[in-house]
Protein backbone atom coordinates (compact mmCIF):
# COMPACT_ATOMS: atom_id res chain seq x y z
CA UNK A 1 0.00 0.00 0.00
CA UNK A 2 1.40 3.37 -1.03
CA UNK A 3 0.23 6.02 1.48
CA UNK A 4 0.62 9.65 0.42
CA UNK A 5 2.78 11.66 2.80
CA UNK A 6 1.65 15.21 3.46
CA UNK A 7 4.50 17.41 4.57
CA UNK A 8 4.31 19.92 7.38
CA UNK A 9 3.12 23.38 6.35
CA UNK A 10 5.65 26.08 7.13
CA UNK A 11 5.85 29.84 7.25
CA UNK A 12 8.60 30.62 4.75
CA UNK A 13 9.00 34.27 5.73
CA UNK A 14 11.62 35.85 7.96
CA UNK A 15 12.00 39.50 8.80
CA UNK A 16 14.93 41.22 7.10
CA UNK A 17 17.92 39.57 5.43
CA UNK A 18 18.62 35.85 5.74
CA UNK A 19 21.76 35.56 7.88
CA UNK A 20 24.66 33.42 6.62
CA UNK A 21 24.70 31.75 10.07
CA UNK A 22 21.09 30.59 9.52
CA UNK A 23 22.09 28.99 6.21
CA UNK A 24 25.11 27.29 7.78
CA UNK A 25 22.95 25.95 10.63
CA UNK A 26 20.38 24.65 8.14
CA UNK A 27 23.07 22.68 6.34
CA UNK A 28 24.74 21.49 9.56
CA UNK A 29 21.46 19.99 10.83
CA UNK A 30 21.71 17.39 8.05
CA UNK A 31 25.14 16.05 9.10
CA UNK A 32 23.60 13.10 10.94
CA UNK A 33 21.54 12.00 7.92
CA UNK A 34 23.38 9.13 6.25
CA UNK A 35 20.72 8.68 3.53
CA UNK A 36 21.62 12.01 1.93
CA UNK A 37 24.25 12.09 -0.81
CA UNK A 38 23.64 15.55 -2.24
CA UNK A 39 22.50 19.00 -1.16
CA UNK A 40 21.68 21.83 -3.49
CA UNK A 41 21.40 25.42 -2.33
CA UNK A 42 20.03 28.43 -4.18
CA UNK A 43 20.55 31.86 -2.62
CA UNK A 44 18.97 35.05 -3.90
CA UNK A 45 20.81 38.27 -3.12
CA UNK A 46 19.70 41.88 -3.54
CA UNK A 47 21.61 43.54 -6.38
CA UNK A 48 22.55 47.22 -6.43
CA UNK A 49 21.06 47.61 -9.91
CA UNK A 50 21.18 50.93 -11.71
CA UNK A 51 18.30 52.49 -13.59
CA UNK A 52 19.72 55.49 -15.37
CA UNK A 53 21.26 57.61 -12.65
CA UNK A 54 19.40 55.81 -9.85
CA UNK A 55 20.90 52.92 -7.88
CA UNK A 56 19.05 50.34 -5.79
CA UNK A 57 20.01 50.64 -2.14
CA UNK A 58 17.59 48.01 -0.79
CA UNK A 59 14.42 46.09 -1.58
CA UNK A 60 11.40 46.22 0.70
CA UNK A 61 9.55 42.90 0.40
CA UNK A 62 5.86 42.49 1.15
CA UNK A 63 3.53 39.59 0.45
CA UNK A 64 0.11 38.14 0.86
CA UNK A 65 1.62 35.94 3.53
CA UNK A 66 -1.18 33.40 4.08
CA UNK A 67 -1.74 32.99 0.34
CA UNK A 68 2.00 32.68 -0.32
CA UNK A 69 2.44 30.06 2.40
CA UNK A 70 -0.56 28.10 1.11
CA UNK A 71 0.80 28.16 -2.46
CA UNK A 72 4.26 27.18 -1.15
CA UNK A 73 2.67 24.10 0.41
CA UNK A 74 1.30 23.17 -3.01
CA UNK A 75 4.70 23.67 -4.67
CA UNK A 76 6.33 21.65 -1.89
CA UNK A 77 3.94 18.71 -2.41
CA UNK A 78 4.49 18.88 -6.18
CA UNK A 79 8.26 18.74 -5.66
CA UNK A 80 8.08 15.75 -3.31
CA UNK A 81 5.77 13.97 -5.79
CA UNK A 82 8.17 14.64 -8.70
CA UNK A 83 11.30 13.69 -6.72
CA UNK A 84 10.12 11.10 -4.17
CA UNK A 85 13.70 10.39 -3.07
CA UNK A 86 14.04 13.98 -1.82
CA UNK A 87 14.60 13.88 1.92
CA UNK A 88 14.07 17.55 2.72
CA UNK A 89 13.16 20.90 1.22
CA UNK A 90 13.64 24.23 2.98
CA UNK A 91 12.45 27.53 1.49
CA UNK A 92 12.80 30.96 3.12
CA UNK A 93 12.08 34.44 1.81
CA UNK A 94 12.67 37.82 3.39
CA UNK A 95 9.99 40.27 4.42
CA UNK A 96 10.73 43.91 5.10
CA UNK A 97 13.82 45.84 4.06
CA UNK A 98 16.84 43.96 2.72
CA UNK A 99 19.89 46.08 1.79
CA UNK A 100 21.86 45.53 -1.42
CA UNK A 101 24.34 42.71 -0.96
CA UNK A 102 22.21 40.86 1.61
CA UNK A 103 20.46 37.51 1.06
CA UNK A 104 16.69 37.50 0.56
CA UNK A 105 15.76 34.01 -0.74
CA UNK A 106 16.94 30.49 0.07
CA UNK A 107 16.03 27.07 -1.32
CA UNK A 108 17.83 24.06 0.17
CA UNK A 109 17.02 20.49 -0.80
CA UNK A 110 18.62 17.11 -0.15
CA UNK A 111 18.41 13.80 -2.01
CA UNK A 112 20.47 10.63 -2.25
CA UNK A 113 21.84 11.70 -5.67
CA UNK A 114 22.86 15.02 -7.25
CA UNK A 115 20.76 15.03 -10.43
CA UNK A 116 17.43 14.90 -8.57
CA UNK A 117 18.41 17.64 -6.14
CA UNK A 118 19.57 19.96 -8.94
CA UNK A 119 16.28 19.52 -10.77
CA UNK A 120 14.21 19.94 -7.60
CA UNK A 121 15.88 23.18 -6.52
CA UNK A 122 15.60 24.69 -10.01
CA UNK A 123 11.92 23.75 -10.15
CA UNK A 124 11.08 25.11 -6.69
CA UNK A 125 13.04 28.34 -7.25
CA UNK A 126 11.26 29.01 -10.55
CA UNK A 127 7.80 28.14 -9.20
CA UNK A 128 8.22 30.39 -6.15
CA UNK A 129 9.10 33.30 -8.43
CA UNK A 130 6.15 32.56 -10.74
CA UNK A 131 3.40 31.70 -8.28
CA UNK A 132 3.92 33.32 -4.90
CA UNK A 133 2.43 36.76 -4.25
CA UNK A 134 5.67 38.37 -3.08
CA UNK A 135 6.37 41.96 -4.08
CA UNK A 136 9.61 43.92 -4.01
CA UNK A 137 9.78 47.70 -3.87
CA UNK A 138 13.25 48.80 -4.92
CA UNK A 139 14.42 51.61 -2.66
CA UNK A 140 16.78 53.97 -4.47
CA UNK A 141 19.78 55.74 -2.99
CA UNK A 142 18.10 59.09 -3.76
CA UNK A 143 15.06 58.14 -1.65
CA UNK A 144 12.80 57.24 -4.59
CA UNK A 145 11.38 53.80 -5.29
CA UNK A 146 10.01 51.55 -8.02
CA UNK A 147 8.34 48.14 -8.00
CA UNK A 148 10.61 45.24 -8.94
CA UNK A 149 9.67 43.22 -12.02
CA UNK A 150 10.63 39.52 -12.09
CA UNK A 151 11.90 38.44 -15.50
Amino acid sequence: MNAKITHKKRDIFMEGPIPASFIAESIAKHATRTDIGAHELFLGQVRADRTGEKQVEAIEYTSYRDMANEQMSVIREEAFARWPEMTCLHVYHSQGIVPAGALCFMVLASTPHRQQVREAVAYVTDEVKKRLPIFGREVMADGGHQWKQNS
